[in-house]
């Protein structure tokens, strides 16, 4: 089940029919929040909503030939750029800037859309000041980012932000099931993603399933105080999580099952993270006292600090395994 954006963010979609039809369409947007959330989608909505010849009830109707050419890549007058690799090239910014100073094609509008804006060289970001500063009339620029910290300051302040909420979790949960996905599958991958792309590029992956057996067998090892757990941080977890994207997940893989025990401790669990284990989560969550968990808990809260601050990853969880044991 792929999600319209319409169902994926009903208030953002509501907010810029409005905006439209009012005329009040700002130059410049960027559009915040994690994957999966329907940034780039309702970009393209808007590019859509301004293009259709067929509007009803202030939505595209998605069939006529300028919706079909937008949303196969072929109108002159809608570009989008994605990084290419790790990063947006200068080049592909100077492609833009030429494509900005352009009036349209067939209308006197255009939209540019820049995917993923966070990963702009600083010489592209620099580059696209110019426009922001003087924006060319009826010429709309829509930046996508899971990452604003990381776009330059003076860009920002240039841009309306919109941040963008995360899909419920049960709205989630279904959407990953439609596709495929295991219920206990389902219940984690909801817990560190918010895009179904993502979810079943992990379950496809070398490292996802390693790495939640791996650590899964050294929290049961921690919970059940055996000295093992240091075992399994450099013989099992290390060589599973070489990378630091996946160093990430190993400790928020951590947090997700203290968060377990923990509710489960004060009587609830209607919202596990694990449900196919809950009868071993529950014996744990019997068998310590509220100080014990909020106290794991904090300790890796700080493991996730410290992996920030570059500490090494095995460095990082052998300090925690003698936290928590």
């Amino acid at each position: 089940m792929t999600l319209t954006i319409e169902t994926l963010q009903p208030r953002l979609v509501a907010l810029f029919q409005s905006v439209i039809v009012r005329q009040q369409l700002s130059q410049g947007y960027l559009f915040s929040g994690d994957a999966g959330t329907g940034k780039t989608e309702l970009a393209t909505w808007i590019a859509l909503r301004l293009f259709c010849s067929h509007v009803v009830n202030g939505q595209p109707d998605g069939t006529c030939s300028e919706c079909q050419r937008i949303l196969s890549g072929n109108h002159p007058d809608v570009v989008k750029v994605a990084p290419e690799g790790q990063s947006l090239k200068i080049e592909q910014i100077r492609f833009l800037k030429q494509e900005l100073t352009k009036s349209g094609m067939e209308t006197n509008q255009r939209v540019f859309i820049i995917q993923d804006a966070d990963k702009m060289t600083v010489s592209a970001a620099n580059g696209l000041l110019k426009f922001l500063e003087e924006p060319a009339p009826q010429t709309y620029l829509i930046l996508t980012t899971t990452n604003k910290n990381q776009i330059l300051p003076t860009i920002i302040s240039r841009l309306q932000i919109i941040e963008f909420a995360r899909l419920p979790r049960p709205q989630l949960i279904a959407q990953l099931t439609t596709a495929g996905i295991s219920t206990a599958d389902a219940a984690v991958l909801a817990r560190l993603t918010n895009s179904l792309p993502t979810a079943q590029e992990w379950l496809a992956s070398d490292w996802f399933d390693p790495l939640r057996q791996k650590v899964w067998q050294w929290f049961s090892h921690i919970q059940d105080n055996n000295p093992s757990a240091f075992v399994d941080v450099q013989a099992n977890i290390v060589p599973v999580a070489k990378e630091r994207s996946i160093q990430n997940e190993a400790l928020a893989l951590i947090l997700l099952m203290l968060q377990d025990v923990l509710e489960l401790h004060f009587g609830r669990g209607d919202s596990l993270s694990f449900p196919a284990q809950q009868a071993q989560l529950t014996k744990w969550a019997e068998n310590a006292t509220s100080q014990q968990l909020l106290t794991q808990m904090e300790a890796t809260l700080a493991a996730q600090k410290y992996l920030t601050a570059n500490v090494s990853f095995q460095n990082t969880l052998e300090r925690l395994t003698l936290q928590l044991l």
